[in-house]
């Protein structure tokens, strides 16, 4: 009976790197969606260009700006949490984090969303213009540990060689 409690124990603790990147990503959207919502319910000249420029037109391209840029740098966290948690089990640490980060995007869009107002033709509602930008948190993610993945394995390769 006790081989039995400390292989799921064992088991457990497997399981929580990848459930941390999932949920906590999904939770961390929430709170990015509050953040994106303030910063770009009504861009500011700096996120937009100079005041000469400030229209409504340029709004949505500024929305989308500022959501890429902070969805990438939660994109950067999670991969170094990725980087860090992913020694035994790589691959659902790895499919986690993906799934984590396309829920975190999404519910960062859904969130900024359903803040006041929530009227879509309203100018000041938050939202993405070009719906791909959802991507980039899991791009970033899944690019930063690709290229740390290849630069671990040429440099294990070449010290073997050795």
């Amino acid at each position: 009976m006790r081989g039995t409690t400390a292989g799921t124990g064992s088991g457990t603790r497997g399981l929580r790197s990848p459930m941390a990147l999932l949920f906590g990503q999904a939770v961390a959207g929430v709170l990015l969606g509050a953040v994106w919502w303030a910063l770009a319910r009504r861009p500011s000249p700096w996120l937009v260009g100079e005041p000469v420029v400030v229209s409504g037109a340029a709004y949505p391209i500024a929305r989308d700006g500022s959501f890429a840029v902070l969805t990438a740098l939660v994109g950067l966290v999670a991969a170094a949490l990725v980087l860090r948690w992913a020694r035994e089990h790589p691959l659902p640490v790895l499919v986690a984090a993906l799934a984590g980060a396309l829920a975190g995007s999404l519910l960062t869009v859904a969130t900024a969303g359903a803040l006041p107002p929530s009227d879509p033709s309203s100018l000041t509602h938050v939202s993405v213009y070009a719906w791909a930008v959802v991507l980039v948190q899991p791009l970033v993610l899944s690019a930063v540990v690709a290229v740390v993945a290849l630069a671990r394995a040429l440099v294990d390769w070449t010290r073997s060689e050795d």
